[in-house]
C-alpha cells in the first residue's frame, strides 16, 4: 500500500514536470519570435535616413578639405596667367559641394576651383571640364577610402569620369531612391562653399563682367555670398516634395557650420 502511494505521487510529479517544460518551450518560442521580428525590422533601413547621413558626412568632409587645403602658393611659379592668378588670390583653395537634379537623377559633387589660362575665366568654377584639356581630374575630390571621384554622375566620356571611377553613393536617386531636392537660403546654383577659416558661402561668384575680363577675388563679398541664414536642403522620395516624415528629410547648415537633420519644415 505504501509502495502504491509513493508510485502515485511520483506520477503526479512527472506530470507536473512535463507541464512546466511545455510552458518553458512556449516562452522560448515567443522570445525567438520577438528577436526575429526585431532583426527583420533592422534589415529594412530607412533610405531617407541613410541618404541624409551620407550627405552630412560628405558636407563635413568638404569642410575638412577646405580647412586643411595645402595648395598655398604665395608667389607665382612662372609668368603664365595660371600661376599669376594662383598666387594673386588663391592662397588656399576653397572647396564646395554642389547639388543638382538632371536626367532623372539627383546627385551632388565635391570639388575645388582651379586656375586656368582662359582670357575671361581665370578660375574654372566647375568640375565639369574635359580630361586632357584642363586639370579636371585634380579639381574633383576623391574618397579617401576607395579612391573614387566624389561626383554622383558619370557618362563614360571626356566631359565626365568613367562610371567605375565614381562613388555611386553620391547619386542619391540610384543609391537611396531620392526623386527631388529642394533648397532654401541657397543660390540658384545650389552649392555650399567653405574656406580655410570655416566660413560658409552660398555662391561661387562671377568670374567676369560682360566683355570685360576680370579675376575672381574670393574675399569680395559682392561676388561670393556669405551664408547669413540657415541653409535648408530637403531630400524627397517624391516629386514634387511632400512634407511627410516617410517621404522627406531635411538637412540644415547654420552660418557657423553646424549641420543637423530635422523634419521638413519649408
Amino acid at each position: 500500500m505504501i509502495f502504491y502511494t509513493k508510485l502515485k505521487k511520483q506520477k503526479k510529479l512527472n506530470n507536473l514536470s512535463s507541464a512546466f517544460t511545455l510552458i518553458e518551450l512556449l516562452v522560448v518560442i515567443i522570445i525567438i519570435g520577438i528577436i526575429v521580428a526585431t532583426l527583420s525590422f533592422n534589415f529594412s533601413p530607412n533610405q531617407l535616413q541613410l541618404a541624409a547621413d551620407q550627405l552630412i558626412k560628405d558636407i563635413k568632409y568638404t569642410q575638412s578639405l577646405a580647412l586643411k587645403d595645402d595648395k598655398y602658393q604665395p608667389f607665382p611659379k612662372s609668368n603664365s596667367s595660371v600661376d599669376q592668378n594662383q598666387s594673386k588670390f588663391w592662397f588656399k583653395q576653397w572647396w564646395q559641394i554642389r547639388f543638382n537634379c538632371v536626367d532623372n537623377y539627383c546627385f551632388y559633387e565635391i570639388f575645388s576651383d582651379l586656375p586656368n589660362s582662359r582670357r575671361r575665366q581665370n578660375f574654372d568654377r566647375t568640375a565639369h571640364l574635359p580630361k586632357g584639356k584642363t586639370n579636371w581630374d585634380k579639381s574633383i575630390a576623391k574618397d579617401p577610402l576607395t579612391d573614387k571621384y566624389l561626383i554622383g554622375i558619370c557618362k563614360n566620356s571626356d566631359d565626365y569620369p568613367d562610371c567605375n571611377e565614381t562613388n555611386k553613393d553620391l547619386n542619391l536617386t540610384k543609391a537611396y531612391g531620392i526623386q527631388d531636392i529642394e533648397y532654401q537660403n541657397l543660390s540658384s546654383t545650389h552649392e555650399l562653399l567653405f574656406d580655410n577659416y570655416g566660413n560658409v558661402f552660398t555662391r561661387e561668384g562671377d568670374n567676369y563682367s560682360v566683355g570685360v575680363p576680370s579675376d575672381i577675388n574670393p574675399l569680395d563679398v559682392n561676388k561670393r555670398k556669405l551664408l547669413t541664414k540657415t541653409a535648408k536642403i530637403k531630400l524627397c522620395k517624391t516629386k514634387p516634395c511632400i512634407n511627410d516624415s516617410d517621404k522627406c528629410i531635411q538637412i540644415n547648415i547654420s552660418p557657423n557650420g553646424e549641420i543637423f537633420k530635422s523634419i521638413c519644415n519649408f
